[in-house]
């Protein structure tokens, strides 16, 4: 009775050491590659972080979808003034069926009649993920984790 109920508590603990170490390898791969934090940010509403590292004061005025030609388009009027330096968050209200893009228009003072459009997530069925753009006096980066 003793030894069969030292088996059961072997057993235990070698299935209990192998789950532990199984979700430490996991939480550690996922860090790596995207952080835990990014893995759960990818699986909730989009939203684009901009952060403005030119010398001027950008002016965001929208996002939105870009879709087949026989899909309505779906766009968000944002209106915010981003000074120099500053960084926004943007969780855009936008509406997808099927796949598409998203896209965010901006204009700065040195053409403010021409507004600057850049693809902020090149493809998305959920509309779900993050980006952020960073827009410097003469280039924009865009890192998006979008899906």
């Amino acid at each position: 009775m003793r030894l069969r109920w030292n088996r059961r508590v072997l057993g235990i603990l070698a299935v209990s050491t192998l789950v532990i170490a199984a979700g430490i390898m996991v939480v550690v791969q996922l860090n790596n590659n995207y952080g835990v934090l990014g893995l759960v940010a990818q699986l909730q509403s989009f939203r684009v972080t901009v952060d403005n590292q030119s010398d001027f004061e950008l002016s965001i005025l929208e996002t939105g979808v870009v879709t087949g030609a026989s899909a309505e388009a779906s766009v968000d009027e944002v209106g915010k003034i981003l000074k120099s330096g500053k960084t926004v968050k943007i969780k855009p209200r936008l509406s997808l069926s099927g796949e598409g893009g998203v896209y965010l228009k901006y204009s700065d003072p040195r053409e403010p009649d021409v507004p600057k459009t850049i693809g902020v997530c090149s493809y998305t069925e959920t509309l779900s993920g993050y980006s952020k753009v960073i827009i410097t006096n003469d280039k924009v980066t865009v890192k998006e984790k979008c899906s």
